[in-house]
């Protein structure tokens, strides 16, 4: 796919903005604009829809459902030409034809054709140069890389989420959640286990610290596998979803301050979720903020 020529090549200089002033709004229940903080619209171009941006760039599409990615001086870089985009990481998107999921780069390049499956709820997203997608059965989980190779032989066998909503593991600090037989551990770049399946649930690795649960008990561990902070914190109602329970940021994370109920599974009829309360905490554990129930 030829990328289509910048106004500014025709000597017409648009005016670049920070991408993070750029909101999608819905002006008339059909069209999108872009507004910044102002309130005034950014560019004159309306779209049948617009997308958040994300890396300095942003997806739009037509009422055809074909799609294509402005930058943010609103110049249209690809043209509506693939159905269903969406971000896929690292300079990569997906796109659904026929049920099945492909990726292309930036400058709409097939890199993988659609030949993958579990398109419901959730998109397949590159990290560290890999990217977790499910076979066309939606069976098990492999790993690839942007040229749609395998990185390693091992596959998970069984697929995350519910009600058809599909959770995609990603490499974070070169780990990677797997599962073996639904017991929890992390993965690193050859398949290998580098902490081995041992947890009820897990969650991606941030600032150096991972959310694990063992029944109705939360913890943190470091890369290691360690345990990183001696409180133990209640569980989440994991829903459609997984175990979602927040990553840190800035030293910071959302936890269950209640862990009443650690002894009782989550699956367990008389496990409470209202019970939660909760609140945020640094890396050592220590209680910055309680939020009102």
């Amino acid at each position: 796919m030829i990328m289509m020529l910048l106004l500014s090549a025709c000597g017409i200089q648009k005016k670049g903005f920070l991408s993070k002033d750029l909101t999608p709004k819905l002006i008339d229940g059909e069209h999108y604009v872009y507004i910044l903080p102002s309130g005034e619209e950014a560019f004159v171009e309306q779209f049948d829809y617009a997308s958040e941006f994300e890396d300095g760039y942003a997806i739009i599409c037509d009422s055809n459902e074909q799609c294509g990615i402005i930058d943010s001086t609103g110049t249209i870089i690809l043209p509506y030409s693939f159905p269903d985009l969406w971000f896929a990481g690292e300079g990569m998107y997906s796109f659904r034809k026929n049920n099945l999921i492909g990726f292309i780069d930036r400058n709409g390049n097939v890199r993988i054709p659609p030949i993958f499956g579990g398109d419901g709820g959730a998109r397949p997203r590159f990290s560290e140069g890999i990217c977790a997608v499910i076979d066309s059965t939606n069976s098990f989980y492999l790993f690839i890389d942007k040229n749609g190779s395998k990185v390693f032989d091992r596959v998970i066998e069984g697929t995350l989420g519910g009600a058809a909503t599909y959770y995609f593991p990603e490499f974070h600090q070169g780990l990677c959640v797997a599962h073996d037989k639904y017991r929890f551990g992390y993965i690193n770049h050859a398949g290998e286990w580098a902490i081995p399946p041992q947890f009820d649930q897990a969650h991606r690795f941030s600032e150096g610290l991972a959310a694990v649960r063992k029944k109705g008990l939360v913890m943190f561990i470091n890369t290691k596998g360690e345990r990183a902070i001696a409180r133990s914190f209640g569980a989440i109602d994991e829903g459609c979803c997984g175990f979602d329970y927040g990553y840190v940021q800035q030293g910071k994370v959302r936890v269950n301050l209640d862990s009443t109920q650690s002894n009782i599974d989550i699956d367990d009829p008389r496990y409470n979720y209202r019970k939660a309360q909760w609140g945020i905490i640094d890396k050592k554990g220590n209680v910055l903020e309680i939020e009102d129930p």
